[in-house]
């Protein structure tokens, strides 16, 4: 028992194994479990005390299974395989299951509202109380359950306390009990159950796009589209596999999410280990934005629209923290008018500036010498870098004012011109407005078009 001296329990059995605890360890080790069994139901809490063990909450989920008698025994299978002797009980309330679990037959379901006739035979200490309530309702004639469920609350209360009443009506659920489960709720999911254990990676995929089609329906019904997925593969041996892919855009597309995750396999193919095969499989949306469903139409599917994809196939292979984009400043000026940042951050993707820009702009503006037939006129000839350019094609000016609410030296207006040399390049040259004193105007190579 719990409490005694090592001495006395050594001298009266004659041999005993004695190992260090590890609390620790054994945390770990419930957590992973917990985590495992999330192929039987989503929501799993581990429990701990004089003895560890697991809470399942499995409304909605044994119909799965072929009934609750069917989920017990496919589950005590499992874990016979992992070489743990388990006890199972399904009741209506956690006190209840816990209570058959501990005190009950090795398996036991018992139906909504017969708890009070199951419990009625199990001992007082099934109601999770300490060893010192349970040893005081012993000693006061109070052996079962079923000697206490009748009585009044009140004196129990003041005998025994407050938290015995509790875990009482717990039981017999007069009371609720809160539940938080190791991993939070998903609202979006996807479970496989396989008859045969799957090992080869494009078994695997298949297995991913039966999921994704199960899965996509009720996205479509509540108007939703998924930016995050995770696929959880379950070993025969117990180990748990997890890939996640992120989605640049809210898709409800299988054929590309299954693409993607093709790629984070193709990707992780020195650690993908199918051991000795996966016997069930899990899709969850862990990330969901609005979709609306889309009017079809016959005109030509507009390239913005596949920029998306492109970044979930190069984020696929690179890492999406690796593909960055170019983000629209609330600025005219060229050189401060972009930034860098992430490439899954669409918060303004619309509204895109229509105005032409050069594909490479100059970290610095560079002068130029040109020739011009007016001073405020296109340039006719221009000199950068040491190499003269004749200009067969003009188009400008665009002017550029500065910004007055901004302190700058020398502000100055521009004048921007697209020109296109004998040779087909194009080049954005500006030309700064004279002021008094300058004898010539001034002019500056800002960007190079492809």
């Amino acid at each position: 028992m719990s409490g005694e001296l090592l001495a006395d329990v050594r001298a009266r059995l004659g041999v005993l194994d004695v190992r260090e605890a590890e609390p620790d360890a054994d945390r770990q080790a419930l957590e992973k479990l917990a985590t495992w069994a999330a192929c039987f139901s989503p929501h799993v809490a581990p429990w701990a005390g004089p003895v560890h063990g697991l809470t399942f909450d499995i409304e909605g989920c044994a119909h799965l299974f072929g009934g609750e008698e069917r989920m017990v025994r496919h589950m005590d299978e499992r874990l016979s395989r992992f070489g743990l002797t388990a006890r199972i009980a399904i009741a209506s309330t956690i006190g209840a299951a816990q209570a058959l679990c501990r005190f009950g037959t090795r398996e036991s379901v018992v139906a909504a509202g017969k708890e009070a006739e199951a419990l009625s035979r199990l001992p007082v200490a099934a109601l999770r109380i300490s060893e010192r309530q349970a040893a005081s309702l012993i000693r006061l004639g109070l052996k079962r359950i079923a000697d206490v469920a009748h009585l009044p609350r009140a004196p129990l209360a003041q005998r025994f306390g407050a938290d015995f009443v509790e875990r009482l009506d717990q039981a017999f659920g007069r009371l609720p009990e809160p539940f938080s489960p190791l991993v939070a709720p998903v609202a979006y999911r996807a479970l496989a159950m396989l008859a045969e254990p799957i090992m080869a990676q494009d078994h695997v995929l298949d297995l991913t796009r039966r999921l994704a089609q199960d899965l996509m329906p009720t996205l479509m019904r509540n108007g939703k589209g998924a930016r995050t997925l995770r696929l959880t593969l379950y070993r025969v041996d117990g180990e748990i596999k997890e890939t996640v892919v992120n989605l640049a855009a809210a898709s409800r597309d299988v054929v590309h999410i299954v693409n993607l995750f093709s790629l984070k396999l193709d990707a992780l193919a020195e650690e993908y280990d199918a051991g000795f095969g996966f016997e069930a499989a899990r899709l969850d949306a862990l990330e969901c934005e609005t979709l609306p469903v889309g009017q079809a139409t016959l005109a030509v599917e507009r390239q913005a629209d596949n920029l998306p994809f492109l970044i979930d196939r190069l984020g696929s292979r690179l890492g999406l923290e690796n593909i960055v984009r170019l983000k629209l400043n609330d600025t005219h000026i060229p050189e401060h008018a972009v930034a860098y940042a992430p490439a899954l951050d669409r918060s303004d993707w619309s509204g895109q500036d229509d105005l032409l820009r050069p594909l490479l702009i100059l970290p610095c503006a560079e002068p130029a010498e040109v020739t011009a037939l007016m001073p405020d006129g296109p340039p006719r000839r221009f000199r950068w870098r040491g190499v003269s350019y004749g200009v067969a094609l003009s188009e400008g000016p665009e002017r550029i004012r500065p910004e007055w609410w901004r302190r700058q030296q020398r502000p100055r207006t521009r004048d921007y011109y697209t020109v296109e040399d004998e040779a087909g390049h194009r080049f954005w040259l500006y030309r700064e407005m004279m002021e008094e004193g300058d004898d010539h105007p001034r002019w500056f190579m800002h960007g190079v078009f492809a």
